[in-house]
């Protein structure tokens, strides 16, 4: 029996307990401030959460405003926050949740289910506010029944939405009605439900007092929150040397030597994997349209390699699935192993003569129709180190087939609309869905829909695939809370990945959480992963802020 996304309120309250029985410690100190890297550059005095991370104060989503729930990306577990249970009714068209007792705003009015609807309807009415597209995906009514009950009404089935829908940061009806244009709203004086409050804020640096009247009896543990402007990577590594702050999502070269091994004592990292490196093949253009040369590129990539040189072993090689680590128990198809592929160059070889591929005099592949395959070109961002590496590699192994490919690096605006235009041959980027199953992944690298293929601009599907069969698989996974119907949608389209290769996992992609615990205990760790290890002004940072104590 696979695992069901559907999780009931006894589901729910276990969950929570067991989180309580690992974290409760009659012996935590309290006090004390925890100080974190907010961004590069300056802060904004914008505290709006509506707004997409980084356009608002570092803070704003993890130690301010609060979710209905939070789902983790390693396995799908559901936290509960201002919401307690939920559960799909009527053929899994509405979803019913209710909201959490005794929870006041800042300003000391009673937070209610009213207010969640209020915030679903206020992006309705602003649709610039919806940056998960809630409403585009058959949302058609929202309403709170009573102070405690919200249900959310949809056309169509579509289970995988709650994820984008417990993630929704709520605000108070009675202060946001008020407000003419949410869109450019600077919301300086927030009025939250979270565990912190706004203090001091410049250009360099805000402050975030533990708020006294918070719901969660006993938390935070610590008085405050720093979060502090850098100008650049190294300003942060020097910084976290020094011990000037605790920490920092920066991702360090060599994090074991340029790190770690600084301080074995108080240096520590947890890099847990929460999506992948992806070659994207350009599949409307000549060879990628041939799925044997597809097959064959897959099979004489090392990967190994790319995971030492590129990321020094710390991350490694993605499996060709593309699933993650926590979500492969779960979700990997064992009956689909014989069609697991590896480096294996040989093989490449094979599929390409059994398809008619020949080589010339000079050792360059030629296609079944006689033509030379030309020199190929790898999209990478311009100084994009780790990306930079990884296409070295790859045209290095792709030397054995008799392919040529050089490295095409671009500025950020240049990359991503070659990769949205469909301009390039082949392309590193990551893996453009992300999420608590493998459907976030495949609905984003796969259905049709966003493949550009319509309007010539491919949203995120940029290796332009189509294939109605997929689409039809992407839809029976929305439609069910059954998981074993959800575990065959699954199973088809994996098999998909595996067999058509529309593209290449190539590494795994991991949050690169850094900090030093010579004054801080209760860090998310791969022994105590209480988040996905969210980067400090994500959501999932708000179950560390939570968690983080002085050392006894």
């Amino acid at each position: 029996m696979k695992k069901t996304l559907t999780i009931t309120f006894i589901t729910l309250l276990i969950f929570v307990l067991s989180i309580g029985s690992v974290l409760a410690n009659d012996e935590i100190t309290r006090g004390g401030m925890v100080r974190m890297v907010g961004q590069w550059g300056s802060l904004t005095n914008n505290f709006n959460p509506f707004l997409a991370s980084g356009q608002n104060a570092p803070g704003t989503r993890s130690a301010l405003y609060e979710t209905i729930f939070f789902v983790s990306i390693l396995d799908g577990g559901v936290t509960p926050v201002l919401g307690t249970s939920y559960e799909w009714t009527d053929n899994n068209k509405k979803l019913v949740i209710k909201t959490r007792e005794g929870v006041n705003w800042s300003d000391g009015t009673p937070f209610t289910a009213k207010d969640v609807a209020f915030t679903f309807n206020y992006m309705k009415e602003y649709p610039a506010l919806d940056l998960n597209g809630v409403w585009a995906n058959n949302l058609e009514k929202v309403e709170a029944v009573d102070n405690n009950t919200v249900e959310l009404s949809f056309s169509k089935q579509n289970i995988p939405v709650f994820r984008y829908v417990a993630h929704t940061l709520i605000v108070p009806e009675h202060i946001w009605s008020e407000i003419d244009d949410p869109s450019t709203y600077t919301n300086t004086n927030p009025v939250v439900t979270g565990p912190f409050l706004k203090g001091t804020f410049n250009s360099q640096a805000v402050i975030y007092p533990r708020n006294n009247d918070y719901w969660m009896e006993d938390k935070p543990y610590v008085d405050q929150i720093a979060y502090q402007a850098v100008k650049s990577n190294n300003t942060t590594i020097l910084m976290l040397l020094k011990k000037k702050v605790d920490y920092s999502n920066v991702f360090v070269p060599d994090v074991n030597k340029a790190w770690a091994e600084k301080d074995t004592a108080h240096n520590k990292y947890w890099w847990p994997v929460t999506n992948a490196n992806i070659l994207y093949l350009n599949n409307t253009k000549a060879p990628f349209d041939n799925v044997a040369f597809r097959q064959a590129l897959a099979n004489v990539i090392d990967k190994d390699i790319l995971s030492e040189k590129a990321l020094y072993g710390v991350v490694a090689g993605a499996h060709p699935t593309g699933i993650i680590p926590g979500q492969q128990p779960t979700w990997v198809d064992k009956s689909l192993s014989d069609k697991v592929y590896s480096f294996n160059p040989e093989k490449s070889k094979e599929i390409l003569e059994n398809a008619g591929y020949t080589w010339n005099s000079s050792g360059t592949l030629v296609d079944p129709e006689g033509k030379k395959i030309p020199s190929l070109n790898i999209l990478v961002g311009a100084g994009w180190t780790d990306f930079i590496s990884m296409a070295q590699l790859i045209s290095e192994n792709a030397k054995e087939l008799g392919i040529s490919m050089d490295i095409q690096q671009e500025p950020w605006n240049s990359y991503i609309n070659s990769l949205m235009g469909g301009t390039y041959d082949t392309a590193i980027s990551w893996g453009t869905g992300g999420g608590s199953t493998p459907y976030d992944l495949y609905y984003r690298t796969l259905e049709s829909s966003f493949s550009g293929l319509d309007d010539g601009s491919a949203e995120s599907n940029y290796s332009r695939y189509s294939n109605p069969d997929v689409d039809e698989a992407l839809a029976t996974f929305r439609a069910s809370a059954d998981p074993e119907v959800q575990f065959e949608a699954i199973s088809y389209l994996q098999n998909v990945v595996l067999t058509e290769v529309p593209y290449i996992p190539l590494t795994y992609r991991a949050n690169t959480n850094i900090y030093q615990d010579s004054v801080l205990a209760g860090w998310p760790t791969e022994e105590n992963p209480i988040s996905g290890g969210d980067p400090g002004d994500e959501l999932g940072a708000r179950i560390m802020l939570l968690n983080l104590h002085l050392k006894n």
